[in-house]
């Protein structure tokens, strides 16, 4: 069998008998022997294997006939990537024995036909000396991979349109709206609309807080895109009664609107409120979030 070239594999794992904690392993292959490292991320503590022969993992009840030192440990990483659940076709158990040590055990499950066997490999992982130039490395890459994830989130959200708009008033019979400092929505001239400059499928949703004019009168909050309504609530009066005698009082209260709908490049959403009174104290809301990138 040609020799393999040398190889090196490195992820991070957790085990059952201590979920809360992180381990980073890195598998090697040199010279057609295997060493396993594992570090403990909190503490930096670190174990390894040595660089092992194939007879010191393999047994006649794991052996894969034919199988390269590389393909075992394809077999080992799988075993160490998979979810900590029980029942799945790879698993791991790290336990502690005297003297610092750990043992290692990785098992897979082989099927045939209607049967399943679970094949295990043994390792015995010694504890090693860890300068501090060494933490501070680990540190130093742990900060790295972190600085990843956020750099690869913010990246993620950048494809997330979403606005919280808040009124600024009544400007004729429709709402103002304060300043938007997006580039994917604008105000028009008279900040009585706001443009959505990113089309696609939205979710949209408006909260005016409001009081009826005139006793009996009947009013709405209508909700328009480009001029034309897309929804409309009826708002109405309270009565109370004294003495027989009815007379009209102002109760403030609040409307709200929602719906999914598709938004052009250079849509208008505007709130017209017709014969009801908007609460001066108390500012109302837009909110509209594109659904998917």
């Amino acid at each position: 069998m040609e020799s393999q070239p040398d190889m090196q594999v490195e992820e991070l794992t957790a085990f059952t008998s201590s979920p809360h904690e992180s381990y980073r392993y890195v598998i090697s292959l040199k010279g057609e022997k295997v060493n396993i490292w594992l570090e403990n991320r909190s503490s930096k503590k670190q174990w390894q294997t040595g660089f092992l022969s194939k007879e010191d993992y393999v047994t006649p009840a794991n052996a894969f006939v034919d199988a390269s030192a590389a393909e075992y440990i394809s077999c080992f990483k799988q075993c160490l990537d998979c979810p900590l659940e029980e029942g799945k076709d790879a698993g791991r158990k790290l336990t502690l024995q005297r003297g610092g040590k750990f043992q290692l055990e990785l098992c897979v499950k082989i099927r045939l036909l209607r049967s399943a066997r679970n094949i295990c490999y043994d390792f015995e992982l010694q504890p090693i000396a860890v300068e501090r130039i060494d933490i501070l490395e680990s540190k130093l890459k742990d900060q790295q991979e972190e600085l990843q994830k956020l750099q690869a989130a913010i990246h993620a959200n950048k494809n997330n349109v979403f606005l919280y708009a808040k009124s600024g008033g009544l400007v004729g019979s429709k709402l103002g709206w304060k300043e938007v400092n997006t580039e994917c929505f604008a105000l028009d001239d008279d900040k009585t609309s706001i443009v959505v400059l990113a089309p696609g499928l939205y979710v949209l949703g408006i909260l005016v807080h409001h009081a009826p004019v005139v006793n009996d009168s009947s009013g709405s909050i209508v909700l328009e895109v480009n001029g034309t309504q897309l929804q409309r609530a009826a708002t109405g009066s309270v009565s109370c009664y004294a003495k027989g005698a009815r007379y009209a009082t102002q109760s403030h209260t609040s409307t709200s609107l929602m719906c999914i709908t598709p938004v052009k490049k250079n849509a208008c959403f505007s709130v017209t409120c017709l014969g009801t009174s908007v609460v001066t104290n108390m500012a109302s809301y837009m909110t509209l979030a594109r659904i998917g990138a």
